[in-house]
């Protein structure tokens, strides 16, 4: 097909309409590169299978496809070794496969038969067990819970109690009578991973302790009193341990996915493909489409064909039957010419992209090896050509 034509016709905004009913970026991606095809065949089965898809929603509700806008970067995270997904990364892949499988199970128990869709789903695999995993150790939050090993729930029962006992430390310095009188403030604050009290600066050597840094206008202190320092040092190591920890267990989870990378691309696959499918019904929905006959004579035939990008599109009626194979179009300015010529171009463009066109039944078009489009005004004052000129080189 000339991109030319396909411009001219404005072929890419319905390909943005297209776009804009994508549950996935995957799909959205491919969406992206909708193009018409000048396979007979190809062409029946992608209008077949937008039908059949318009049809399955008709009857039930859309696909539960849940998917986070990081799913492309979080399979590009999968393919390096070693790496650990995030808690919430590896918590929207869980969402998003258990919603594939959800869609799977939803086509296979509808009543009807729905060929193209199953086939679409049929390399999708399940991953139950291993987003039940996911589920069990990162909450809905997205955080690593305690029991996601007898290791972390360790550590954090020791941190819980250290922090415990240093808050206890540190308010008995604000409550003393004797060196409540040296804080500038009566809370406790952190600098540089480490609890501390704000001091007055010229009381520095009353309380014991380690200096931490300073107020803008020098006049408070970050002191951590001596008192403290091994319970901030027992906190300090616990959380490196803690983190520790939940890396392992994130990287653990991350492997269990990745040992399945190829049920996982076949998963992601069937997604996509079902995406597309979605977005190419409810599009098609949007826009009142039926699925036109294919002609095997040359017959082209629009009933009722209304374009698809005015709101309020008077039908038109376009026929080239053959022996005919030119139709010529008269009328005054503003007339309606342009819009029939587009409209024309544009529904063929259309059905060889597998979607369905706004026109009545009875419709039917051939499949076009290429489409050709000179529309409107299209001289170029860069190479020097007059508006007849344009015309002749671009029908040339």
């Amino acid at each position: 097909m000339q991109p030319a034509a396909l411009k001219a016709l404005e072929f890419d905004r319905i390909v943005e309409m297209v776009r804009g009913f994508a549950l996935t970026p995957m799909g959205d991606e491919r969406l992206g590169r909708l193009a018409p095809s000048a396979d007979a065949q190809k062409v029946s089965q992608l209008l077949a299978a937008t039908s059949e898809t318009a049809r399955y929603l008709a009857a039930n509700s859309l696909f539960p496809l849940r998917s986070t806008g990081e799913i492309p970067q979080i399979l590009s995270s999968l393919a390096v070794e070693g790496r650990a997904l995030e808690a919430a990364r590896l918590l929207g892949l869980a969402t998003f496969l258990d919603s594939v499988d959800e869609a799977k199970l939803a086509i296979r128990r509808s009543p009807g038969s729905f060929t193209h869709l199953e086939a679409a789903t049929g390399g999708a695999a399940s991953f139950k067990g291993e987003t039940g995993h996911v589920r069990e150790k990162i909450d809905e939050s997205g955080e690593v819970v305690d029991g996601a090993s007898p290791e972390l729930k360790s550590i954090r029962e020791r941190l819980r109690k250290q922090r415990t006992r240093l808050r206890g430390t540190l308010e008995s310095y604000l409550r003393g009578k004797e060196t409540a009188r040296y804080l500038q403030d009566q809370v406790v604050t952190e600098r540089n991973g480490r609890y501390v009290l704000v001091v007055k600066a010229e009381h520095r050597a009353s309380i014991p302790g380690i200096v931490h840094g300073a107020s803008t206008s020098g006049a408070s202190l970050f002191l951590e009193p001596l008192s403290t320092v091994e319970i901030n040092n027992d906190i300090v190591a616990l959380e490196e341990q803690e983190s520790e920890e939940v890396r392992r267990i994130l990287l653990a989870l991350s492997n269990i996915f990745r040992a399945r990378a190829a049920d996982l691309a076949r998963t992601i696959e069937a997604a996509t493909d079902l995406d597309v499918l979605q977005a190419r019904a409810r599009f098609s929905e949007s826009v009142d489409g039926v699925e036109p006959a294919l002609s095997n004579d040359g017959a082209f035939e629009l009933q009722a064909a209304k374009h698809p990008l005015l709101k309020s599109a008077v039908p038109v009626t376009i026929k080239v039957i053959p022996p005919a194979t030119c139709l010529l179009v008269t009328g005054p300015n503003t007339g309606g010419k342009t819009v029939a010529l587009k409209t024309a171009g544009l529904l063929a463009l259309m059905a060889q992209s597998g979607l369905r066109i706004p026109a009545a039944h009875g419709s039917r078009l051939p499949v076009f090896r290429s489409v050709f489009a000179d529309i409107g005004d299209e001289q170029s004052i860069d190479a020097n050509l007059s508006t007849f000129s344009g015309h002749i080189a671009n029908i040339a």
